[in-house]
């Protein structure tokens, strides 16, 4: 009697503290690497992984983090990494995510949660349904926590534009629109995020509300601008393109600008740049090693 081989994915995955991996997991994406992770603060371990049905794009990418973890460890403080490759089961692969993605509510009307978990809204609740993909994260990592406290807390009664700088998985543009924004433009800059964000935007029933693009921020041009803006990227990346991104938001009492994707102590020299650029800070919010701040025009 013969069974047959059960299908397989190959992981590639680095194992390591949640301190480590909550840098790395900002870090990827600037080098077009998405990662689905697990955290684990009372034990203080990460995993981050990416998957692959073609085990040479595998053995390249494993190949490929190697080096820019030699590369990162210069400018950033890393503690030890371990990535291996691993095979995994495709069913054992979409099962583990159940085990730690539960109903979150992340702000005072945003809720995160899985199509398998059963919840009844309360008055005011706004739901985003979603399941996590390879690259699609739940919306727990302190960046994007931060992003969608602020855009909730950033919505007033009167419609609002919305405009999403590297927008991923496309959950903060998602959050925006069921929060009554419109119109709401989202880019990136890699090819594969605005693909993963258009299914996304799907499943979510605001595809007709969202327009997701890929696009350049070096070489960006707002067709107008924003009531509300939110840049979720590298500090290196915000101080570099300041000045393209103050040019998006509108110039109104109102108007407002997240900046996140930044590492504490970094923030100083993030904020330093937009206050030269006529901003100041409405408030600040650290979430782990990460703090994001809500700017608007002095």
């Amino acid at each position: 009697m013969s069974s047959k081989t059960p299908e397989l994915l190959h992981a590639v995955t680095v194992h390591t503290s949640s301190d480590t991996g909550y840098v790395l997991e900002e870090l990827f994406p600037s080098v077009e690497l998405f990662t689905s992770s697990y955290f684990d603060r009372d034990d203080n371990i990460a995993r981050l992984s990416i998957y692959f049905e073609n085990l040479e794009e595998a053995r390249a990418t494993q190949a490929l983090i190697l080096e820019h973890l030699e590369q990162w460890k210069e400018d950033f403080e890393l503690g030890p990494c371990e990535v291996v490759l691993e095979e995994v089961k495709k069913q054992d692969w979409s099962e583990s995510w159940k085990a730690f993605f539960q109903v979150s509510k992340v702000s005072d009307r945003l809720v995160i949660k899985p199509s398998w978990e059963k919840y009844e809204a309360k008055p005011g609740e706004v739901i985003i349904e979603i399941d996590p993909g390879m690259s699609f994260g739940t919306g727990n990592h302190g960046t994007t926590k931060a992003c969608l406290q602020f855009i909730d807390s950033g919505r007033t009664d009167a419609p609002q534009s919305f405009l999403d700088i590297g927008t991923g998985s496309g959950i903060l543009s998602i959050a925006a629109a069921k929060l009554g924004c419109s119109p709401v433009d989202a880019f990136d800059y890699d090819e594969d995020s605005v693909r993963c964000a258009k299914e996304n935007l799907e499943l979510a029933k605001v595809d007709q509300v969202v327009n997701a693009f890929h696009q350049d921020l070096a070489v960006y041009q707002a067709p107008h601008t924003y009531d509300l803006v939110v840049a979720n990227i590298l500090a290196t990346v915000l101080i570099e393109f300041a000045d393209i991104i103050v040019t998006t938001v509108t110039r109104a009492p109102a108007s407002r600008l997240i900046v996140s994707g930044i590492l504490t102590d970094q923030y100083p020299a993030v904020l330093k740049a937009f206050e030269a650029r006529g901003f100041v800070e409405v408030e600040q919010r650290t979430i782990a090693e990460w703090t994001s701040g809500i700017l608007k025009f002095a």
